[in-house]
């Protein structure tokens, strides 16, 4: 299964696709998305960080929050799913 997460500060939702079509599932909320974003933002940018630990530190600073969430609003997250975030 592939999940697209929707426009970062909309409640639109998002759109999953998989083998039996593509399917809307209602939105988080714009607060909830939206630091939901800010999260995913912060992974993102520790990828660029040199310095010996900071991207671990940065890294741990927000995964459980980040993984969380996904638990909580995407059914079906886990080892099998990829999951795809628009930032």
């Amino acid at each position: 299964m592939h999940i697209i997460i929707g426009h970062i500060g909309s409640d639109a939702g998002y759109t999953v696709i998989d083998n039996t079509g593509i399917h809307h599932v209602g939105g988080w909320g714009t607060g909830a998305l939206a630091e939901f974003s800010a999260a995913v933002n912060i992974l993102s940018q520790a990828t660029k960080l040199k310095a010996p630990g900071l991207a671990d530190a940065a890294v741990k600073s927000v995964q459980s929050y980040v993984e969380t969430q996904l638990a909580q609003h995407v059914p079906g997250s886990g080892k099998d799913t990829v999951v795809v975030v628009l930032a």
